[in-house]
C-alpha cells in the first residue's frame, strides 16, 4: 500500500510536469503567433504608392510584420491623421507637410530625406505651346494644369516657383484646373485637356511616348526632400522605427526604380 501511494505521488509529480511544459509550449506558440501578427499602419502620399507598397511587401517577407498602407494627397491624410488620432507612419509628398504636422505636434521622428520630388513642365507630344521653361507658363494662350496647392507638396512648391519667375500672376491667370494629384495632371495632358502641367519627374517616367518634359532651370526650381515619419500615436514604436531604418536603408533604389530622383 505504501508502495502504491508512492507511485500515485511520483505519477502527479510527472503528470503536473508534462502539463507545465504543454502550458508553456502553448503559451510560446500565442506569443509567437501574436508577434507573427503585429501590423504597422501607414499613411502615405499617393504618389509614393509604387515604391512605397513595395517596400512594404519585402519588408513584410524579411521581417513578418505586414505594413497596412493608406493612400491619399498629402492633404487629405494629414486630415485622416488629426481626425483619427492614431497610426505608426507618416510618409506625405516632401517636407512641407512634415513641418506642418510638427506644428500640429503629431510627428516623433524625421527620417531622411529618402528621394526627391523634382518638379517638371510637360506638354503633349509636339509642344504646339512651345513651352521650354517656366517663363514661358505666362504666356497668352498656355492652358495651365497644376496639382492642388492645399492637397499636394507639389502643388505647393509649383506656386513658390512662380513666385521666383516674377511673373507668378500672369502665370496663375493661365491655370485652367488644379486636380487632386500629379498623376491626375498628367492624365489631363495626355488627354489634351490643357497644353500644359507641372508634375513631379517620376510621374512621366512611363509616358515619355505620350509627353514632352521640360526640365526647368535648377534657379528657380524648387526640389523637396521626401521623408518617412512616425507618429506620436504609434502603440508601436520600436517596430515603427524599424520600418524607417529599413526605408532609409532600402528606399533610394527602390524610388530610384520608379524614377525618382534621390541625388
Amino acid at each position: 500500500m505504501y508502495n502504491n501511494k508512492k507511485s500515485r505521488i511520483f505519477y502527479l509529480i510527472v503528470f503536473s510536469f508534462v502539463g507545465l511544459l504543454f502550458l508553456g509550449g502553448c503559451s510560446s506558440k500565442a506569443k509567437q503567433k501574436e508577434e507573427s501578427t503585429k501590423v504597422l499602419f501607414a499613411f502615405i502620399g499617393a504618389n509614393l504608392k509604387n515604391p512605397v507598397s513595395d517596400l512594404a511587401e519585402s519588408y513584410e517577407k524579411e521581417t513578418g510584420i505586414k505594413v497596412e498602407l493608406t493612400f491619399n494627397n498629402s492633404g487629405a491624410l494629414m486630415n485622416q491623421v488629426e481626425t483619427m488620432k492614431k497610426g505608426d507612419i507618416f510618409m506625405p509628398g516632401g517636407m512641407t507637410f512634415v513641418e506642418k504636422a510638427k506644428e500640429n505636434g503629431f510627428i516623433d521622428q524625421v527620417m531622411g530625406p529618402i528621394a526627391y520630388h523634382t518638379p517638371v513642365i510637360i506638354t503633349p507630344k509636339g509642344n504646339s505651346a512651345k513651352i521650354n521653361s517656366v517663363e514661358d507658363l505666362s504666356r497668352e494662350g498656355v492652358e495651365l494644369v497644376i496639382p492642388d496647392k492645399d492637397a499636394t507638396a507639389i502643388g505647393k512648391t509649383a506656386y513658390k516657383i512662380f513666385e521666383k519667375t516674377g511673373k507668378k500672376d500672369e502665370i496663375e491667370e493661365n491655370i485652367i484646373a488644379n486636380l487632386e494629384t500629379p498623376a491626375k495632371v498628367l492624365a489631363a495632358i495626355t488627354m489634351g485637356q490643357g497644353n500644359a502641367g507641372i508634375v513631379e519627374y517620376s510621374n512621366t517616367f512611363k509616358d515619355r511616348d505620350k509627353l514632352e518634359v521640360i526640365e526647368m532651370d535648377p534657379k528657380v526650381n524648387q526640389v523637396e526632400e521626401i521623408p518617412v515619419t512616425s507618429l506620436i500615436y504609434s502603440t508601436n514604436k520600436d517596430m515603427a522605427l524599424d520600418f524607417m531604418k529599413y526605408i532609409q536603408e532600402n528606399g533610394p533604389a527602390t524610388f530610384e526604380k520608379y524614377g525618382f530622383k534621390t541625388k
